[in-house]
């Protein structure tokens, strides 16, 4: 998942990682206003360094996705609903996940289809399970789930956000966070490299 990003961008990454490296499943305002108000005032150019990209609507999924990461929803929404390819309808379910509209984050993950990242994501959420010590019974069955099926499904995770939010402090909310914020980095990634 190593990605030279530009400096601008990842600039705005070390900040996220050192400050919001755990994004709440459903923020109740952005992390920093302060970031969000910068990222708004970058154009894709500013954001890319100049560098020239060869996909604008992937260009425009990484700054969504960066107002995403920062809890800035509706300025990630004001861009993700433009965006005509799955990536963008993913960084659409997310918004949608977290805002919480849990029906209308399925819908947008319906026009995701079957995503490049879903098999690392999976991957990431079985490695970030064999972390954790004696877990409860809910979380033995969220991570039995994902060993037991093939694929990653992304429904399956928004019900398990939607349950999580009866028990905000659970090691199973904990877990859920943690899996977000891979999916978060490995889209952004994605986002990138088809950027470029």
């Amino acid at each position: 998942m190593d990605v030279a990003y530009t400096s601008a961008i990842a600039e705005v990454i070390d900040k996220l990682e050192a400050g919001n490296p755990l994004p709440p499943l459903v923020p109740k305002s952005s992390w920093s206003a302060e970031l969000t108000d910068q990222l708004l005032a970058l154009s894709l150019e500013d954001l890319f360094d100049g560098q020239s990209l060869k996909d604008d609507i992937f260009g425009g999924a990484i700054k969504s996705g960066l107002l995403l990461w920062n809890d800035a929803l509706d300025d990630s929404h004001d861009i993700s609903q433009e965006l005509s390819n799955n990536t963008g309808s993913y960084w659409h379910g997310i918004m949608h996940r977290r805002e919480p509209d849990y029906s209308n984050a399925k819908y947008w993950f319906g026009r995701v289809g079957t995503h490049t990242i879903f098999p690392e994501l999976r991957e990431q959420a079985i490695t970030l399970a064999k972390e954790v010590q004696n877990p409860s019974d809910t979380l033995g069955q969220i991570v039995q789930t994902i060993e037991n099926e093939a694929h990653w499904d992304p429904y399956q995770f928004i019900d398990w956000c939607q349950a999580a939010e009866d028990d905000p402090s659970s090691d199973a909310t904990q877990f859920l966070r943690q899996v977000q914020s891979e999916e978060i980095k490995l889209l952004l990634a994605y986002s990138y490299r088809n950027a470029i």
